[in-house]
Order: C-alpha cells, then structure tokens, then sequence
C-alpha cells in the first residue's frame, strides 16, 4: 500500500475515534503517567517543550499538571484530536512523516506517547527530533514492541488465519542510530488487558484509532473459529498483552 493511502487511512481512524478517545485510551493513559514519573527525575532544562503525536493532549496535560511551569506545544496530523486539547495550549496541525514544523527548534524536552510505531521511517525521523534539542535536552518515546500480541498471534498460528496487527518495531532498531551515552534509559514493560470475547478486544482497538491494517478484513467466519482458539482464563476472559518500550535520550 502506497504510503499517502496508508497515511490518509490512518489520519481518518483517528479523526473518527476523536471524540471518545479519552473514554477508551487506558494503556496510552497508563504509559503517560509512567514517562511523568520517570521526568520527575530529570534535570529539565528551561526551554520550548512539544509533545509529538500528541492526539487529545493526554501526556501532554499530564506533564502540565506535574510540572505547572511547563507549557507543552501539542503536534498531531489529526485536526479532530487537537481540537480536543485545551484551549489555551498551543496546538500544531503537522504530519510528522514530514519532519517537525518549520517553527520548531531549540527544545529542552520532547515527547511522543504510543506515536512512533505509526511513521514510516521511525529510526531517520527520531534522529531528526533529536537533532532539534538543545545540549542536555531529553527526548522521551514510549511505544509497543515487536514482542507484543502474543496470544493474537498464537491464535492465528493455529487457526492459519493471517495475522492483521501492525508488525511494531523493535526498540533495538528504533535507538541504532544514537551513542550509548545518549542513551539515558531504556526499558519494556507489560501491559495486559481482559475482555469478555475478541469482538470486544478488538472493538477497543477500533474506539482509539488504532485498527488501521494492511490485511483484508476478517470473516465473521475466521472471527468465530478465533474467538474458539483464543488463549482463555479460568474466568472464560481473553487476554491482550502488549510489550512497551520507554526510552530516553539526551543530547550532550
């Protein structure tokens, strides 16, 4: 799939999900708290702070409510999320496949929560936000690994129905490109999640945005004979575990 169809499809899944995305964005929420209690150990530096693929503004009102003196500007390719974001923040219409905005330089800090496993070219693009910090800046990612959905995958194994996930990266390619001393932190974290059935597991995936796929849509065929080979708790619950990678760089 040629890259701008791919991108425009993604951008629409996340303009629909916009409305109720801060009803259903429970890990995203679980990992921005995370990157907040790991900034509170850092020695930030007074300068501009942007939040990258920011969506409804969720890490970047949570830094802000930590740290009051921080004001985060919030860079998204997503007109309905920004529109979700406080009204007195500054808010950048931007799609990050492109770069960073014109305007954007001289960082002391930058973020970006569950958004790096969207771009096309996530190893050279985060090189370039790295170049855009000032000496002793941080740069702070979070997202899912290449480990993650294992029982999706087990199931597909077994059912020999393809697997339609994201193929996510791994955090060993995604850092390849810095010195070890401007690797500050670097560490995976699981994350599961229980529904009653898959059409409810993947329904959440559907209400943040996030379903967007290069496969056919499933059969309701291929679904059912899934839902029978799903790994099952005790409880009859189905379990999705993802594998988070939280890294911090800092330029010297």
């Amino acid at each position: 799939m040629e890259s701008k169809i791919w991108n425009e499809r993604v951008q629409n899944n996340f303009d629909n999900a916009a409305e109720n995305y801060l009803l259903y964005s429970n890990i995203q929420r679980h990992f921005a708290k995370k990157i907040v209690s790991l900034l509170k150990g850092l020695n930030i530096q007074k300068g501009g702070s942007i939040d990258l693929g920011s969506g409804t503004g969720l890490l970047a009102d949570e830094i802000e409510k930590e740290f009051p003196t921080k004001k985060i500007t919030r860079i998204d390719f997503s007109k309905k999320m920004l529109r979700h974001n406080k009204e007195s923040s500054k808010k950048i219409l931007w799609n990050l496949n492109n770069g960073l905005p014109p305007s954007i330089s001289n960082c002391s800090l930058m973020t970006s929560n569950f958004c790096v496993h969207w771009l096309n070219n996530p190893e050279k693009i985060i090189r370039d936000w790295f170049s855009k910090l000032i000496s002793g800046g941080y740069l702070i990612i979070s997202y899912p690994t290449i480990n993650s959905f294992p029982e999706w995958k087990q199931t597909c194994k077994e059912t020999n129905i393809e697997y339609s996930g994201l193929t996510f990266p791994l955090s060993k390619d995604i850092i390849k490109n810095f010195n070890s001393d401007e690797i500050v932190f670097s560490n995976r974290y699981f994350y599961e999640e229980n529904f009653p059935d898959i059409y409810k597991l993947f329904r959440s995936i559907v209400n943040v945005g996030a379903q967007s796929t290069k496969c056919k849509r499933k059969k309701i065929n291929e679904l059912r004979e899934m839902q029978k080979f799903w790994p099952k708790q005790e409880t009859n619950l189905v379990n999705l575990t993802w594998e988070v990678e939280i890294q911090i760089l800092k330029k010297s």
